[in-house]
């Protein structure tokens, strides 16, 4: 395996370097600043890009997510110890092997270094978190007000023909709004409903 790290700090490199020199699959590691000419590298022989982003170098960050789409073999880790939600997102996207934002301790690092070269992914937890959330607030946004209302009554526990009687609309009408809620938010039953409903007390939106 042949690495390819960009790294500015000194400190980085002389941990990274220190991690992948017990890994038996690791070749050769090359290590580049930030402002290095990335164009002249050839990257049909790079399988693994670590880059640490402390610094948002913009024209580095849109490179690499060009080079990532053209070689998608290429595993990505990105080390953000400013752990910025925006650019995990961007490197989500781009389908990043590894965003790693605290280095408690070489041990640590090293174990999540093992994972992601054996072929698993590592991320962040917080920002995945975030990123989850986002993702189930959008969902809500979506919903039209009559969803929202038919949704709130449901978590209540209310059933089809109890809601009509509520609202003054048929139970067939009831029905085609449940099934747009499902498929909006991805349920797939009441019950998942109510859980989800418990554990996010958010605005209605009503």
């Amino acid at each position: 395996m042949n690495v390819l790290a960009i790294l500015e700090s000194d400190i980085m490199k002389n941990l990274i370097e220190d991690v992948l020199m017990d890994e038996t699959v690791v070749q050769n590691v090359k290590f580049i600043k930030p402002n290095s000419d990335l164009h002249s590298i050839n990257y049909k022989s790079v399988d693994m890009i670590i880059i640490d982003v402390r610094n948002e170098y913009e024209k580095v960050l849109s490179y690499i997510e060009k080079i990532k789409k053209k070689y998608s073999y290429i595993k990505v880790i990105v080390i953000d110890v400013r752990k910025r939600s925006k650019l995990f997102k961007r490197f989500i996207k781009c389908r990043a092997e590894g965003y790693i934002v605290d280095i408690l301790d070489k041990e640590e690092f090293a174990y999540i270094m093992h994972k992601i070269i054996m072929g698993k992914k590592f991320y962040d937890l917080d920002l995945l978190q975030e990123l989850f959330d986002e993702d189930e607030k959008n969902g809500r946004n979506k919903l039209t007000i009559r969803e929202n209302e038919i949704l709130s009554l449901v978590g209540d526990g209310y059933n089809n023909k109890e809601i009509s009687q509520k609202l003054f609309i048929t139970e067939n009408t009831v029905k085609k709004h449940v099934s747009s809620i499902f498929t909006k938010l991805g349920f797939k039953s009441r019950k998942e409903v109510i859980s989800y409903l418990k554990k996010n007390k958010r605005a209605m939106y009503l």
